[in-house]
């Protein structure tokens, strides 16, 4: 479909005047009239019941003009990234509490001539950012991915995984007798606010160590749950790159029972230079770890 024909059917839509959407458009009546006729004859219906003073949507025109407007915004977003869009740009959408992300660090440094930039949003805002082609990827935990799940046009690679650690007090643990009678009498301090993370956690506990936690503190940064953990205010469950000075604190191997791997999302469809060069660094990261 020719998207003049398109601007052209909107403009006579809204004015109900083939004469006045001609003038507003630039064109001559006989133009507009043209291509209205050759709209109508391609759809296969009557768009417009013509009068010599006025125009107004059949039904099927009326069904067009709402149906055609995810079309127009479509196109309108893809012409703003095109104009926008660089060959040496990539642009990265980040989702949930992730482990140790200098890998984007280390990228940036081996390739300086790729202009990188991540941003925070909602799951499924990142989800529409990226079929919208507004973004070139996301990151999320593999325990947080709901959205992309059966969608066959995305494609998934493991970024960074961890050994995950139950980290307490030695007060803590010396006070109650147990990191099972810790987990139970202190609440779980976790940067995640989302139930289905502390749902897993509750899971995993049960199954490693027969016990769980009913309260939850969420805080901000990996700082403030070192704090409230060293000072026997709650439990931490954080991968060992989290945690490098564990002086004070009793730790538990989760060992293979804790799974949570950083995971890369992306387009078969729109797969840039720039993510190219992303990904094949990410396979060498993990083929030489």
């Amino acid at each position: 479909m020719d998207l003049d024909k398109l601007e052209l059917f909107y403009a006579a839509a809204n004015s109900r005047s083939f004469t006045q959407a001609a003038e507003k458009c630039n064109v001559a009546q006989t133009t507009m009239s043209k291509y209205i006729a050759q709209l109508e004859e391609e759809l296969g219906t009557k768009l417009f019941y013509r009068t010599t003073r006025e125009c107004t949507l059949t039904e099927a025109g009326h069904t067009f003009y709402n149906g055609a407007k995810d079309l127009r915004r479509d196109y309108d977003d893809l012409k703003k990234q095109l104009q926008q869009v660089t060959e040496n740009e990539l642009k990265i959408g980040i989702y949930g509490e992730f482990f140790d992300l200098s890998i984007l660090g280390r990228f940036r440094e081996k390739c300086p001539d790729i202009d990188l930039k991540v941003s925070f949003d909602s799951r499924t805002n990142l989800y529409d950012h990226l079929k919208r082609r507004k973004i070139h990827a996301v990151l999320i935990p593999n325990i947080l991915v709901t959205d992309a799940a059966g969608d066959h046009s995305l494609r998934t690679v493991n970024v960074l995984s961890g050994d995950a650690f139950i980290y307490c007090s030695e007060d803590a643990v010396k006070k109650y007798g147990s990191i099972q009678e810790v987990i139970r009498k202190l609440p779980f301090v976790t940067k995640s606010q989302e139930p289905r993370y502390h749902n897993y956690c509750r899971r995993v506990l049960h199954r490693t160590l027969d016990t769980s936690f009913e309260s939850v503190t969420v805080v901000e940064s990996i700082a403030k749950q070192r704090l409230l953990t060293e000072l026997s205010q709650g439990f931490s469950i954080m991968l060992e790159q989290e945690a490098s000075d564990t002086r004070g604190l009793y730790a538990y191997s989760l060992q293979d029972n804790f799974n949570e791997t950083l995971q890369l999302f992306y387009s078969v469809k729109h797969v840039p230079a720039s993510l190219r060069a992303f990904i094949n660094f990410i396979n060498e990261v993990t083929f030489h770890a």
